[in-house]
């Protein structure tokens, strides 16, 4: 592995961002979104499609993370 430290930023953003994408749509900073205020988009915003979908994203960003994380744990034993 020729840079295990950038690695390691990348395994943190991709936890950090699955974890934000899978709670913020369930929670008040998404209610007090700009978005959610204007009456066009309101509805859409406030849709559990929306959010599931968003929170899906989250899920798969945690996924790929975890075996991200799994493979770097390997290559750090390996070498």
């Amino acid at each position: 592995m020729k840079r295990p430290l950038l690695y390691f930023f990348y395994l943190l953003y991709t936890i950090e961002a699955g974890l934000f994408l899978t709670l913020v749509p369930w929670s008040r900073l998404w209610m007090r979104s700009t978005y959610v205020h204007l009456p066009a988009l309101r509805e859409v915003f406030l849709s559990g499609h929306l959010r599931g979908a968003v929170s899906a994203i989250g899920v798969l960003m945690l996924v790929v993370g975890t075996i991200d994380f799994v493979g770097f744990c390997r290559a750090l034993r390996q070498s």
